[in-house]
């Protein structure tokens, strides 16, 4: 039975036996009665185990790779579409499916997908530390009361690209006004383009380990309504740094800075929820035969950012 661990992380403690993975307990007790005290949770390709801090002893589950719900450090439900939407956005959350179950193997955490917001509900979201919104949110009352209500209780959330579009923000007040700070959609760019980006609050643990200018992958770019920074409950993480004008590359929706004055964010977080929006999560694909041309996680800055952004809203450091 293997005992040298692969990655070492943190879970909550339990009391009595495992849980999951059909966990096996081998507790013994010491030669003084005692409630196990439990260090924090160790796990290899194999199994996991720990072991009481008073008297040595330990119980060890197995699993067949990957984690599992006793040695995962935290867990996140992604919500989108795959099909009938927008091609390059289901084509986003396709690219999510792959890309966080095998960063969540390497990182110690669990990755749900669905395409039913009705899992937007008081139970299901419980068994969460974060949501994140891929290409959609929610739409019915019920749906959108019970996020509310996650995300003003502690939840953690992040938002990828459209799940902020709107041109309606009535409609949803506190979500697009209050909570995201935007507004309205106000402009964007085409074709997607990479561009290189600006960390704009070096104090967030989302930047904690990326440098103050980095290149993104290619992506559709969004204006708002609103100016962020006259918002105080706004902190901008990145924006579009002045040299990478002009962006986009096709007549007419191409920004220009000639003024040297227009200021575009495309990532922020709001300091009275544990949340981060993302602008990114277009790839450049043509209409005309959906061919993909770009990833949106190809570029090892912008993952290593949308990595310490989701530790950071599932409060995991």
């Amino acid at each position: 039975m293997k005992r040298t661990p692969a990655l070492s992380i943190l879970v909550a403690p339990l009391l009595l036996g495992a849980t999951g993975c059909n966990a096996s307990s081998s507790i013994t007790t010491s030669s003084a009665p005692h409630v196990h005290e439990w260090g924090d949770w160790e796990r290899d390709e194999e199994g996991h185990w720990r072991y009481c801090l008073t008297c040595g002893k330990d119980e060890y589950g197995e699993h067949e790779g990957g984690l599992c719900d006793v040695c995962a450090c935290f867990r996140v439900l992604a919500l989108g579409f795959l099909e009938g939407g927008d091609g390059a956005h289901g084509d986003f959350a396709k690219e999510c499916n792959d890309f966080f179950p095998r960063i969540g193997k390497k990182e110690g955490f669990l990755y749900d997908f669905s395409t039913d917001f009705g899992l937007v509900n008081e139970d299901n979201l419980a068994n969460y530390d974060a949501l994140m919104f891929l290409n959609n949110y929610p739409y019915s009352n019920e749906q959108r009361q019970a996020f509310q209500n996650y995300m003003e209780n502690g939840g953690g959330w992040i938002g990828f690209h459209v799940s902020a579009f709107t041109t309606e923000s009535s409609s949803w007040d506190w979500y697009f006004n209050t909570f995201l700070g935007s507004g309205n959609f106000r402009t964007n760019t085409w074709n997607p383009t990479p561009e290189l980006l600006k960390a704009e609050s070096l104090t967030h643990p989302a930047l904690a380990h990326v440098p103050e200018t980095f290149m993104s992958s290619p992506n559709e770019w969004y204006g708002w309504e609103k100016d962020l920074r006259e918002n105080e409950d706004i902190d901008i993480l990145l924006s579009l740094d002045d040299s990478t004008f002009p962006v986009g590359d096709r007549k007419g929706e191409i920004w220009y800075n000639e003024s040297g004055e227009d200021y575009y964010p495309v990532a922020w977080a709001n300091r009275n929820y544990n949340m981060v929006y993302m602008n990114m999560g277009h790839n450049l694909m043509p209409y005309n035969d959906f061919a993909k041309t770009s990833k949106t996680f190809s570029k090892e800055h912008m993952n290593q950012f949308v990595l310490d952004a989701l530790k950071a809203v599932a409060r995991r450091d």
